[in-house]
C-alpha cells in the first residue's frame, strides 16, 4: 500500500465499467495519466465558478 503524501487525500471509488472504459480511452488520447486527468477534470468542475 503507498502512502498518500501530506496534503493529499486518496480517491477510491466504484464506478459503471462502461465509465471506467471512457475514461481510460480519453487517459490515452490526452496522453496523460489517470491521476492527472482526474485531477484536471475535478478542477475544472470544482473550480470553475470561483475564477471568474
Amino acid at each position: 500500500m503507498t502512502k498518500t503524501p501530506s496534503g493529499f487525500k486518496r480517491l477510491n471509488a466504484d464506478i459503471p465499467e462502461e465509465l471506467f472504459k471512457e475514461f481510460a480511452k480519453r487517459c490515452i488520447e490526452e496522453g496523460v495519466s489517470k491521476k492527472e486527468f482526474l485531477v484536471h477534470i475535478l478542477e475544472k468542475e470544482l473550480f470553475k465558478d470561483s475564477k471568474k
